[in-house]
C-alpha cells in the first residue's frame, strides 16, 4: 500500500512539472537581423502566435515567413543575373520577376503547372515584370525565363489562398 501512494504521489509530481514547465517554443535556432531599414530577433521553430491586425495591416508574431526560392537550373550559370522576388512567398497574389542583368534582351517567360500544362507566358519587356497568380490554384509552379527558346534559369514558385 505505502508503495502504491508512493507511486501516485511521484507521477502527480511529474504531471504538476510538465504542465508548470513545459515550452510553448522547441527552438532549433535564433538570431538577431540587422540592417540600415531596423532589426528583429528571430526563432526558428516557434509553434505558438498571435496576430495583430489593423486598418494599416497585420503583424504575426512568432511565426516564420519563408522567403525562399529554389533555382531548379544550372546554379553554376553565372553569366545570367537573374532573380525572382515574391513576397510573402508562399504569394497570393502576384510574383515580381526582376532581371538585373541589363545585357539581357529578347527574355520570355512561362510558367507551367507541376504536371508541364503552360499556364502564362509572355515577353519580358521592363527590368521588373509582375506575374499575376491570383486566379491560380493552391500549389507549386514552375517559372521559366529563357532567351530565344534557351532556358535561361528555372524558378518554384509557390501559391497559396
Amino acid at each position: 500500500m505505502k508503495f502504491l501512494r508512493k507511486s501516485i504521489f511521484l507521477a502527480s509530481v511529474l504531471l504538476a512539472t510538465q504542465l508548470v514547465c513545459s515550452q510553448e517554443a522547441l527552438p532549433v535556432s535564433a538570431g538577431t537581423a540587422a540592417g540600415s531599414g531596423g532589426s528583429g530577433s528571430y526563432t526558428v521553430g516557434q509553434v505558438f502566435y498571435t496576430t495583430h491586425t489593423s486598418t494599416a495591416g497585420s503583424v504575426s508574431q512568432g511565426v516564420q515567413h519563408p522567403f525562399e526560392f529554389q533555382t531548379l537550373s544550372n546554379p553554376a550559370l553565372t553569366t545570367v543575373n537573374l532573380t525572382a522576388v515574391t513576397y510573402p512567398n508562399p504569394t497570393k497574389d502576384f510574383i515580381i520577376l526582376k532581371i538585373t542583368d541589363s545585357a539581357l534582351n529578347n527574355l520570355r517567360y512561362s510558367l507551367f503547372d507541376l504536371n508541364g500544362k503552360a499556364i502564362a507566358s509572355s515577353s519580358i519587356t521592363e527590368s521588373s515584370t509582375q506575374i499575376q497568380l491570383k486566379y491560380l490554384a493552391i500549389g507549386a509552379y514552375i517559372l521559366k525565363v529563357s532567351q530565344q527558346n534557351q532556358s535561361l534559369k528555372t524558378f518554384k514558385i509557390l501559391k497559396q489562398q
